[in-house]
């Protein structure tokens, strides 16, 4: 009998299917639908196909796509999706286009605050890859998400490679994720802020945020390719009030504890708290140096208590900036100097401050690596920055 037993269970045991490890090979946290933006679509979509493009950090074998209703209490209604290759100059791949399904089925209901994974899909792709991703809107639909641009199309045109009567727009799109399977990366890195993470001044064509010149970089060490790097910046992003998406406190366990895979975050959040607010109606959102480490305690306790690595950046100069003053940079320089007073708490910290600093002039960044505002980096101060964090998490090794 207790060999009959043990028989039963080794079969059991050899039977079962180890689970597929998904990972985060792209990221874009919604924010919100911005009807009244620059060339903005500016009205709800109406039956028609919305085209958004998405490109792969890293390599893997399967695919699956994440969509977004996490804004909106409405169900979302979708007739279809798919995806199709872009080639160098962006234009779709003939034959490379393949249909998403849910649950086996072409049409979704996506409930209120909810994302949804479309069905595993195998679609092997390489690092750096782009690829389109359309959506057919059944009925009329106001997406929130995030602001992008993307081309819109009449009716349902998720079988098309080419879509016909397009017209681009700034509008939303929501994709908010690629996972791959299949993928050589064993450790998944969150860098976690606002604009300057995002990459707010980068050659977006050319992925020059600072994340994704990170990923590149790891990619080329031996002893970073272990690294898989998602990117959840949202620009104007604050850590305590709400402004362009949730507040960072409200918004962590979405964009950082949920990435498939993770295992490390950088936090570099807090100079839209500092900068100084003019409007009185809005005087109650100006946070001191006092409230903003004390929403660093919360993010590194969170974090911590989901078993992760934290990495630290400090906040970089912005004299000059349109919301810099005296003030201001008093609580600027409060922040840094506790965050490397408690670098132990950390597992590492990043110095984006002194790294980014005009020689002569520390509260000034770089007049040669920032686009004009001083206070968001161009593609060589992103450089700059990617480098500067190279080491600290290539220390954090590959070992699991």
């Amino acid at each position: 009998m207790r060999v009959l037993l043990a028989s039963a269970a080794a079969l059991l045991l050899t039977g079962a299917a180890a689970p597929e490890r998904w990972i985060a090979a792209w990221t874009s946290p919604p924010i919100g639908y911005e009807p009244k933006i620059r060339d903005g679509l500016g009205r709800p979509y109406r039956d028609e196909t919305v085209r958004q493009v998405v490109r792969a950090g890293i390599a893997g074998r399967t695919l699956r796509i994440r969509l977004s209703n996490e804004l909106s209490d409405a169900p979302l209604k979708l007739g279809g999706a798919s995806i199709v290759r872009l080639d160098a100059q962006g234009a779709p791949v003939q034959g490379s286009l393949r249909a998403l399904s849910f649950a086996g089925a072409a049409d979704v209901i996506i409930p209120g605050r909810a994302p949804y994974l479309s069905d595993p899909v195998d679609f092997p792709v390489v690092a750096g890859e782009r690829f389109a991703v359309s959506v057919h809107y059944d009925g009329e639909s106001e997406a929130a998400a995030h602001a992008q641009m993307v081309d819109v199309a009449p009716g349902n045109q998720t079988g098309s490679v080419v879509l016909a009567d397009a017209k681009r727009a700034r509008a939303s799109g929501i994709v908010s994720g690629i996972e791959v399977t299949g993928s050589r990366e064993s450790r998944v890195l969150v860098a976690f802020g606002d604009s300057i993470t995002e990459g707010a001044g980068a050659t977006q064509s050319k992925a020059m945020s600072w994340p994704d010149q990170l990923q590149r970089l790891l990619a080329a060490n031996s002893r970073g390719r272990c690294w898989a790097v998602a990117n959840a910046g949202i620009s104007g992003n604050r850590l305590l009030s709400n402004g362009r998406g949730p507040n960072a406190l409200s918004r962590f366990e979405r964009d950082v504890l949920s990435v498939p895979g993770v295992t490390h975050v950088v936090l570099l959040e807090g100079i839209n708290d500092i900068g100084k607010i003019a409007d009185p109606a809005r005087a109650h959102e100006q946070a001191t140096a006092a409230q903003i480490i004390a929403a660093h305690r919360q993010l590194l306790a969170r974090a911590r208590a989901a078993g992760l690595k934290v990495i630290v950046g400090t906040l970089l100069p912005y004299e000059g900036a349109a919301y810099a003053d005296a003030a201001g940079e008093q609580r600027r320089q409060a922040v840094n100097r506790w965050i490397r007073d408690n670098a132990r708490q950390y597992d590492a910290v990043i110095d984006f401050d002194a790294a980014m600093q005009e020689p002569g002039k520390p509260n000034v960044m770089r007049l040669a690596w920032q686009i004009g505002d001083h206070l968001h980096p161009n593609d060589a101060g992103y450089t700059t920055m990617a480098q500067t964090a190279l080491p600290m998490v290539l220390r954090q090794g590959c070992g699991r």
